[in-house]
């Protein structure tokens, strides 16, 4: 009685193909592969990087701010986080929605205290003032924004233009500080 009949030779083929299929499929998909390539694909000097961001700070139970961003990164020797495409809304004690911002990128330092916005910044309120500038530093310990660049403040009836911005949030004061022009309509 031979071994090597067609139908017995068949399966062993089919075994042996079958064993090299597992072998190439677990050599291709190995985790650390992928983990390799990941981190070949990261920017050099950035140790952490996030796409399509949609977070919602919540104190209290209440939402505070929703930060939508296209891309966030953290630089590995400054530790700044360089935000790309960012959309924030404001919330009041409420949770309603008091005020937007909008900017091409920003970079928010590492103890979370600073904030500078870059090119077309634009900060909306419920009160229905829209604020355009380029760029926009905020600074937490002072509770101010403040921009060397022209600044553009419309409302229902008043346009007014400058360069050089002054805003205290708690006092919600504004001053601009040169080259100011204004209409007011009413």
């Amino acid at each position: 009685m031979s071994y090597f009949r067609p139908r017995n030779f068949l399966l062993v083929l089919a075994l042996i193909l079958a064993v090299i299929l597992l072998a190439v499929i677990a050599m291709r998909y190995r985790p650390e592969n992928n983990l390799r390539t990941i981190v070949k694909a990261l920017p050099e000097g950035i140790d952490v990087s996030l796409q399509d961001i949609d977070y919602t700070h919540i104190e209290e139970g209440r939402a505070r701010w929703r930060l939508v961003a296209t891309q966030v990164e953290r630089q590995a020797k400054s530790s700044i986080l360089v935000v790309n495409s960012p959309q924030m809304t404001f919330y009041d004690e409420q949770g309603e929605v008091k005020g937007s911002l909008q900017a091409v990128t920003g970079e928010v330092s590492e103890d979370y205290r600073k904030v500078q916005l870059n090119d077309e910044v634009v900060l909306k309120n419920t009160s229905g003032y829209t604020l355009y500038t380029d760029r926009l530093t905020y600074d937490h310990d002072t509770q101010t924004a403040t921009t060397d660049a022209l600044v553009r403040l419309e409302s229902k009836g008043l346009h007014l233009q400058g360069r050089g911005l002054v805003f205290h949030m708690q006092t919600k004061q504004l001053q601009l500080k040169e080259q100011v022009e204004g209409v007011f309509e009413p």
